[in-house]
C-alpha cells in the first residue's frame, strides 16, 4: 500500500474516532441497562444464593449481594445487603477505537453495517467477563472475610480471580475490538505489509 494511502486511512482513523466515542458514551445508558440484565443472568445462576438484584444508576450499577451478619446487627425485617459499584464502561473502553477502525475501512454499505453489529456483539461477552471479576475481585478479595463467610472459596480460586480481573480490566478490552477489526479486514491489512499477501497466496 502506497505510504499516502496508509496515512489517508490513519487520518480517516482519528477523524472517526471523536464521534465514535461520543456515540459509544451517547448510548451508555442503554448498553448498560442490557450488560446489567445479562450479568445478572449470569451471576444469579452462578451465585444463586448470593446476588439479590441489580441496581442501575446512569451509566453505572450495583449488584447487590446478600452478606452474613449476626442477627443482632440486623433491624427486624430487614436483610442484610452489600452494593458493590460496577462501571462497565470500564470494560468496553477500547470499542470506539474498533468502531473507528472499521468505518476507517474500506467501505461496503453492507459489510460495514454488518461488521459494526459483530464488534458490537462479540464485544459484550468479553464486557461480562471483566465485570464479573471485577465484582469477585470486590466481593472475595476485598470485602471482610465475615460478610461472606457462606461463600467457601480455595487459594487457587481466589489467585483465579486476581488473574482474571487483570485481563478483564487491562488487556481485553483494549485488544479484543482490535483482534476483530484484523480479523474481520484481514484480506485489506496484508496491503499494509506485502510479505503477508506472499505467505497467505503460498500454497
Amino acid at each position: 500500500m502506497p505510504i499516502n494511502s496508509l496515512a489517508l486511512f490513519i487520518l480517516k482513523v482519528f477523524l472517526w474516532l471523536p464521534l465514535c466515542y461520543w456515540g459509544w458514551y451517547y448510548t451508555a445508558n442503554e448498553t448498560t441497562l442490557a450488560i446489567a440484565y445479562l450479568t445478572e443472568i449470569l451471576l444469579s445462576s452462578s451465585f444463586p444464593l448470593l446476588i439479590s438484584g441489580i441496581e442501575q444508576v446512569s451509566t453505572h450499577f450495583d449488584i447487590v449481594v446478600n452478606i452474613t451478619l449476626p442477627a443482632a446487627q440486623v433491624p427486624k425485617g430487614m436483610v442484610a445487603e452489600l452494593p458493590i459499584p460496577i462501571n462497565p464502561l470500564i470494560y468496553s473502553h477500547g470499542l470506539p477505537l474498533g468502531l473507528s477502525l472499521i468505518l476507517a475501512s474500506p467501505f461496503s454499505y453492507c459489510k460495514t453495517q454488518l461488521n459494526l453489529v459483530l464488534i458490537l456483539l462479540i464485544s459484550i461477552p468479553f464486557q461480562i467477563f471483566g465485570i464479573c471479576f471485577e465484582f469477585m475481585k470486590t466481593l472475595f478479595l476485598q470485602t471482610p472475610k465475615e460478610l461472606t463467610s457462606h461463600v467457601k472459596l480455595y487459594s487457587w480460586q481466589l489467585d483465579g480471580i486476581a488473574v482474571g480481573y487483570q485481563m478483564g480490566a487491562l488487556v481485553l478490552p483494549t485488544i479484543i475490538p482490535i483482534i476483530i477489526w484484523l480479523f474481520l479486514y484481514r484480506d485489506f491489512i496484508v496491503q499494509f505489509v506485502p510479505t503477508l499477501q506472499k505467505t497467505i497466496n503460498k500454497p
